[in-house]
């Protein structure tokens, strides 16, 4: 494995003189003023204290600003969130922050943290520390993407309300464009500040280590070494170092779990067979639409050697197994509902269903996310000249 050549000494001796920009840990505070706000308005921040644990710390309005202070193990980026005080306690929903107004993103790390904003967190400057100026700059260069968003939103909404097929379709090829237009300016941003934490933070955020190890590695590496000898790079660098990666031509990690009837499952016991790791849930529309095709192509393949192991991400074994009669699904149905050794869809990268792979004889992954013809052309390629 690579990655073992972290200079503990030079970290210790700068961390003993001072010197770091990244110190182990550090007093924040942190200054909100709006310019104009509900003054029964609180400001909620969460973030992660001691041992990695959920913290939600909140400051109420006063002399047209919140003030916060607290303390942090090692920088991080955290969600803030402004709302009525007596509502109840909101949640901290990362992945919102795009959508509503009333939520920013801040770097919470040793210093005085300021943000300046209007009558709400949208378009807030955030400033102060190292990591909050260039968290501004990597901010300011995608603002298109959340502009662009508020007008798809409302035209996403429209086009659903009139269940309009065709702009449905077209609104989801540009979202795609959109999106891959964001993701090349943050790649840009990453390649000109590999000093920043805030490069660390994206890369952490937008590769999956199991399905994109060989592809993040170099990235990694491409970081200063204050970066990567950071706490949070070197958190990182161990999740790099133990993470197995699912790519093709890897071998597929090994598991033990539970089929319908409550008998134990080694995915290894498929040597010898093409098989499809299928990941599912009862609950999931596209997954219960894609059982249709994988019936499909089971049944066309299974007198030359092909297998299908599913694995549930259901939380109801009622559901589940419901499911699995409902859709006439004959193969091997496994889930994690039982005691299993590890968490197999984390093991695997599965971040989003449906999900599959497709194993050879000797156990090595050879195709990913293989879909309706795709998995049929697949499947034609490696078995209609195999011999038996």
């Amino acid at each position: 494995m690579i990655f073992d050549r972290i200079k503990i000494g030079v970290i210790c001796s700068l961390l003993l003189c001072g010197c770091n920009r990244f110190a182990r840990e550090g007093e924040f505070t942190l200054m909100v003023t709006m310019s104009e706000t509900d003054p029964r308005n609180k400001l909620y921040l969460f973030y992660k204290g001691e041992n990695d644990c959920a913290r939600v710390d909140s400051a109420v309005y006063e002399e047209g600003k919140f003030m916060l202070k607290g303390r942090v193990a090692y920088p991080q980026r955290a969600v803030m969130r402004v709302m009525w005080g007596d509502q109840r306690l909101p949640e901290a929903f990362e992945d919102g922050v795009d959508y509503t107004n009333d939520a920013i993103f801040v770097f919470l790390e040793k210093g005085e943290i300021r943000v300046a904003a209007n009558k709400t967190l949208r378009g807030a400057v955030v400033s102060g520390t190292p990591s909050n100026n260039d968290f501004q700059v990597y901010t300011d260069s995608i603002r298109f993407y959340r502009d662009w968003l508020d007008d798809y939103r409302e035209r996403f909404g429209k086009a659903y309300r009139d269940r309009d097929g065709e702009a449905l379709d077209s609104l989801n090829k540009e979202n795609i464009v959109v999106k891959k237009k964001k993701f090349e300016v943050e790649k840009k941003y990453f390649d000109c500040h590999p000093g920043s934490l805030v490069s660390l933070d994206w890369l952490v955020r937008s590769y999956n280590i199991a399905r994109e190890k060989s592809t993040i590695l170099p990235l990694f590496e491409s970081l200063s070494e204050q970066v990567k000898n950071s706490i949070p790079g070197r958190k990182y660098k161990e999740l790099l170092c133990t993470t197995l990666s699912v790519e093709p031509g890897n071998l597929a990690p090994d598991f033990t779990a539970e089929d319908v009837m409550g008998k134990n499952v080694m995915l290894s016991s498929f040597r010898g067979q093409y098989v499809l790791l299928d990941f599912w849930a009862s609950w999931c529309g596209p997954c219960r639409r894609e059982n249709v095709n994988v019936l499909r192509v089971y049944e066309r393949f299974k007198e030359k050697g092909f297998a299908v192991v599913g694995y549930s991400l259901d939380s109801s074994e009622k559901s589940w197994q419901n499911a699995v009669k409902q859709d006439s699904l004959p193969w091997v149905q496994l889930s994690g509902l039982g005691v299993v050794c590890v968490d197999v869809a984390k093991l695997y990268g599965v971040s989003a269903i449906p999900s599959n792979f497709l194993i050879d004889p000797e156990g090595r992954i050879l195709a990913v996310d293989l879909r309706g013809e795709e998995l049929e052309k697949a499947l034609e390629q490696v078995l209609e000249s195999r011999e038996w």
